[in-house]
C-alpha cells in the first residue's frame, strides 16, 4: 500500500498556528505604547493649531472667541462671539483635561489676548502635562509634570 504524502499533519498545522499567534500577540503588546505616543502627539498638535486659529480669528474679526473643554464628553469646541460653532474636536477617552489655575472655558478677546491666564492639567494615560497660558498675547506652552 502506497500513501500519498502531499500535505501537513494536524499536529504540524497546529504548531505553526500557535507560533504565529504567539508572535502576533507579542507585537500587539509592544505596539500599545507607540499608539499612546502617536495619540499624545496628535492631540497636542491639533490643540495648538486650533488655539492659534481661534486667536487669529479673534484678531481678524475683532470679535471675541470662546474656547470650552468638556472633559465628561471628551471634546472641546471653539465658538464665535454669537455662539456659532467654529471648531469641535473629539478626543480619546484616555485623555483627561481638567482646570487648574485656568478654567476649562476661556475667551480670546478681539485683541488676540486671552481673558484669563493660568494652567490646565492634561492627563494622557498615566502621564500628566501642564498646559500653561501666559499673561498677554495669548501665548501658551506644554510641560510634562
Amino acid at each position: 500500500m502506497v500513501y500519498n504524502e502531499k500535505g501537513f499533519t494536524l499536529l504540524e498545522s497546529l504548531l505553526v498556528l500557535s507560533i504565529f499567534l504567539l508572535v502576533v500577540s507579542f507585537s500587539l503588546i509592544l505596539l500599545k505604547p507607540h499608539y499612546l505616543i502617536l495619540e499624545k502627539h496628535f492631540f497636542f498638535s491639533q490643540l495648538k493649531a486650533d488655539l492659534l486659529y481661534a486667536q487669529q480669528y479673534a484678531l481678524s474679526t475683532q470679535k471675541q472667541v470662546n474656547v470650552t473643554f468638556s472633559n465628561q464628553n471628551h471634546f472641546y469646541y471653539i465658538r464665535k462671539y454669537n455662539g456659532e460653532l467654529l471648531v469641535k474636536r473629539d478626543y480619546s477617552e484616555d485623555i483627561s483635561v481638567t482646570g487648574g489655575t485656568q478654567p476649562t472655558s476661556f475667551k480670546y478677546t478681539s485683541s488676540g489676548n486671552i481673558n484669563s491666564f493660568g494652567s490646565l492639567y492634561i492627563y494622557i494615560g498615566k502621564e500628566g502635562y501642564l498646559f500653561t497660558f501666559l499673561i498677554g498675547g495669548g501665548r501658551f506652552y506644554v510641560m510634562k509634570i
